[in-house]
């Protein structure tokens, strides 16, 4: 009998979590709070080890119109012109069998709507429920209530609701808030014609398939942009002290509005052929940073957290999303057509799987976060560029659960999975 699978939220992770689990032939609905009326997010980074898993997925990557990544370019803020200080990057499709690639949030979302709904994909679609929002979860019996009162069953429940997660205090039984960090991102995106017919942005557009990296003096600022949807747009994020002040639960908005002269404020001391890209700014966002630390565990019963609701980190590696797809990959790996559904089966399950994915998380989670802690960030390079790009989460995954199969007991940290450390000299420094 297939598995009634509940997944609350309808983002990237919850999606790819449907897919994943439709394609074993279990029955999923997913539950949105939102009703999706307009495009949501920005540009992401789609590193080797997210494309793997959206391969696995089936995606097509042609109808998400990505923008390609030869290289990163990395300029001094103050210098006035010249080349950049630096530049890297290496043939990703040839050393790990999957591209490094930029596109919009919205049309990745739209492309996993399409393969969690399509009819004609594995297994059974996936219902998705808009204007549902979940207000309780009990999770040890695996139901959820919804907005309604109405109340919803299931063998398996996945939280998959975001960086300000409601499922997070139902698995953890408390409520853990994250510490300010002191600094924000202005987010903003822009068309490439305009940086195109700017002859003082040539820097940009004479190379447009490179992300583009700005240090500044301190080692908490730089602006960072690069294109997505196929060069239509150039996403740029911003980060800089922010000078707002307040509560963590006053600065958890994630779509803060502000403007275009706050931006070139903020941003005063870089030299001006950067302030002139600012200067196209029309839509500014402002993104608090908060720093996530390790939670003391993603799984309760029938119940699991994952993504941003398990593991939000900063932004400097690019490995956000990339994280929770692995989590998704390795999740759909451990709940094969023939899972059980009875408690004991279900709650061994998601403690396999944290006991594979919570040691690589943390780590990758602990060097994005550096930042926020005033220490210097660490670039994706040599073994560490091969640890993060190079795994194989869904893999892992089925490793882990072939060796807990044949030896009766659930395997708790020994799978190869568990193993992917970061060299120790970085560690060393964390």
């Amino acid at each position: 009998m297939p598995l009634q699978v509940i997944i609350v939220g309808a983002g990237l992770a919850g999606l790819a979590s449907g897919i994943a689990l439709r394609k074993q032939g279990h029955i999923v609905n997913i539950y949105e709070k939102s009703k999706f009326t307009t495009e949501i997010g920005a540009a992401i980074s789609l590193s080797p080890n997210a494309n793997r898993v959206l391969a696995g997925l089936g995606w097509d990557i042609k109808r998400v119109n990505v923008a390609s990544h030869h290289a990163t370019k990395s300029f001094l803020s103050d210098a006035q012109e010249g080349g950049p200080a630096m530049v890297n990057g290496s043939n990703c499709q040839d050393v790990y069998e999957h591209p490094m690639c930029m596109a919009h949030r919205a049309d990745i979302h739209k492309e996993l709507t399409r393969l969690a709904t399509d009819v004609h994909g594995i297994g059974p679609p996936c219902t998705i429920h808009l204007g549902s929002g979940v207000i309780h979860c009990d999770v040890a019996e695996g139901s959820v209530t919804l907005s309604d009162q109405s109340v919803v069953r299931g063998d398996l429940v996945i939280g998959a609701d975001g960086i300000n997660s409601f499922m997070r205090e139902h698995v953890l039984g408390q409520k853990i808030d994250p510490q300010p960090s002191g600094l924000g991102a202005y987010r903003v995106v822009i068309r490439f014609q305009e940086i195109a017919n700017n002859p003082k942005l040539s820097y940009i557009s004479d190379d447009p398939d490179t992300v583009v990296f700005v240090r500044g003096k301190e080692i908490t600022k730089y602006i960072v942009f690069y294109p997505c949807r196929g060069r239509e747009l150039q996403n740029i994020v911003a980060v800089h002290q922010d000078k707002r002040r307040g509560t963590v639960s006053d600065l958890s908005n994630i779509s803060a509005p502000s403007t275009m002269e706050a931006f070139l404020d903020s941003f005063s001391d870089y030299a001006p052929r950067y302030l002139e890209l600012v200067k196209l700014s029309k839509k500014v966002v402002l993104w608090p940073l908060l720093i996530w630390d390790e939670l003391p565990t993603w799984t309760n019963g029938r119940t699991c957290i994952l993504g941003d609701a398990a593991h939000a980190m900063f932004p400097i590696l690019g490995q956000g999303i990339s994280m929770g797809l692995e989590d998704v990959a390795a999740l759909g790996a451990l709940f094969p057509p023939d899972t059980p559904s009875d408690f004991e089966t279900i709650s061994s399950r998601l403690r396999l799987w944290e006991s594979i994915r919570k040691p690589r998380v943390t780590k990758i989670q602990s060097i994005s976060n550096r930042m926020g802690r005033g220490l210097p960030g660490i670039t994706v390079s040599g073994e560490l560029e091969t640890e993060i790009y190079g795994y194989d989460a869904e893999r892992e995954a089925r490793m882990a659960l072939e060796a807990s199969q044949s030896s009766n007991e659930p395997v708790v940290g020994n799978s190869p999975g568990a193993q992917s450390d970061v060299p120790p000299q970085l560690l060393a420094s964390l």
